[in-house]
């Protein structure tokens, strides 16, 4: 019966939480300030925090430089700032990396994603 109660609550803390880790995809450019954060969020992709706004973007085959990377911009038709569900481009010390997919994420997935 313990066994049971358990797994019970074990679905309903994962249904619970299921609502916090979805990510709404951008779906128009954001231009964002110059006090925003880019962070490496694994080998393909960053998060960005502008102020109280987090973006994850995702370059779909990798960024070579990305873990050695100090120094990480995000441009959109070499506007420097700007992030745009399509055709922004990551800057790394020394490669430039399409981005493939943005998605506005929360605080406590920006919080997971650059711990990574």
């Amino acid at each position: 019966m313990k066994l049971l109660s358990a797994i019970v609550v074990a679905a309903a803390l994962t249904v619970t939480a299921a609502p916090a880790l979805a990510a709404d995809p951008l779906q128009e450019c954001v231009d964002l300030s110059a006090s925003h954060v880019v962070r490496r969020a694994g080998d393909s992709a960053v998060a960005v925090q502008d102020g109280a706004s987090f973006y994850r973007a995702e370059m779909r085959y990798g960024c070579n430089d990305l873990g050695y990377s100090a120094k990480l911009k995000i441009s959109t038709d070499k506007q420097e700032g700007r992030l745009c569900p399509q055709g922004s481009k990551l800057a790394t010390q020394r490669d430039y990396c399409s981005i493939s997919r943005v998605e506005k994420i929360d605080e406590q997935a920006f919080k997971r994603y650059i711990k990574r």
